[in-house]
């Protein structure tokens, strides 16, 4: 018995429940049917209306106030598209600097990155160089003979050895002093 008693009042709240919804729904659809009237129809029909009276009192005056206003309105629409397209190729070309700037630090980081890798393969290549060098049996032999050649190219082309230069300075110093001093006892008598 009790089941039937909660489904008859479940039934009862339920219908109810519908009653009510469908109520609140249409009155929001009515308030909502005169508000869009009120914004578009109402104002659009008062607005056609006067515009018919305007031209029937004077054609040619409404026709020209017409063409002026849509010049007008040509005129600000073209700034607007003019000053949006502005907007756009400003922001593009901020844009792509700031692209172009990130890759090209990004592309000095590679090159540096490059670069130093290259000089640590060089300092590698030199050292295994100079290791296999010092391990050449003939490696003094031929040193010695360049070095002996090197140093017999100022005699050959008759030219003086460093002594002989160190001498002649030395020699011209000593010169210029007694020059120096000749000419400081000349002056004072």
């Amino acid at each position: 018995m009790t089941p039937k008693k909660t489904t008859k009042k479940t039934e009862t709240q339920s219908k109810f429940y519908i009653a009510k919804k469908v109520s609140d729904a249409r009155k929001k659809l009515e308030g909502k049917a005169k508000e869009y009237n009120e914004k578009f129809v109402k104002k659009q029909l008062e607005s056609g209306r006067e515009f018919i009276k305007e031209l029937k009192a004077d054609p040619i005056k409404r026709i020209d106030d017409l063409i002026d206003d849509s010049k007008d309105t040509l005129k600000k629409a073209k700034e607007k598209r003019y000053n949006a397209w502005q907007k756009a190729v400003k922001t593009a070309r901020t844009d792509a600097k700031k692209k172009f700037k990130k890759i090209n630090d990004q592309g000095k980081e590679v090159y540096t990155g490059i670069g130093n890798d290259a000089k640590l393969i060089i300092e590698n290549i030199l050292e295994m160089g100079k290791k296999n060098l010092d391990k050449l049996p003939m490696k003094k032999t031929i040193e010695k003979k360049i070095s002996s050649g090197i140093e017999s190219i100022p005699s050959r082309l008759n030219l003086p050895s460093r002594d002989e230069i160190d001498n002649l300075v030395i020699g011209i110093d000593g010169v210029n002093k007694k020059v120096d001093e000749l000419n400081k006892h000349f002056a004072t008598a």
